[in-house]
């Protein structure tokens, strides 16, 4: 999923819990919660991004995928090419690291944005089932 996507999930998420569980929280603090936890749910895709300039030295395929536009313009085919060449496997690992070293990160030196943190880290876990399902029938093929 595109990172904007993730943001959009996370803010989805957040909204509505902060209104209700936090009913005295102001629009302005409402907004900084989306804000944290939406960006930290669209940064978790970084590692990806990350693996396919790592791989692509040698995966020729991922090569035009250095150009960030290309990811948004030949969606269907980057996922495709990040299955078929393992960077989606090993994105998914880094993803679970990522995540558990962001909340906790959050829960001892931010806590005042702990719940938005974890909210936008767990939405954005959620939101790439679809991901994992395609590594299972990847692997099935």
């Amino acid at each position: 999923m595109l990172p904007h996507n993730h943001f959009l999930i996370a803010g989805l998420t957040i909204t509505p819990v902060a209104i209700t569980v936090f009913p005295e929280k102001s629009p302005v603090e409402i907004g900084e919660w989306i804000l944290v936890g939406g960006l930290l749910s669209a940064a978790i895709d970084l590692d990806i991004i990350a693996l396919v300039y790592l791989k692509s030295k040698k995966e020729k395929r991922l090569r035009p995928f250095r150009n960030i536009w290309e990811i948004f313009r030949k969606f269907k085919l980057f996922k495709d090419t990040i299955t078929e060449t393992g960077v989606l496997r090993t994105g998914m690992k880094t993803h679970l690291l990522f995540s558990i070293l962001v909340v906790l990160l959050f829960y001892f030196y931010l806590n005042n944005y702990f719940l938005p943190a974890a909210l936008g880290v767990i939405s954005h876990i959620i939101s790439d089932i679809p991901n994992l399902r395609r590594l299972v029938h990847s692997r099935e093929t």
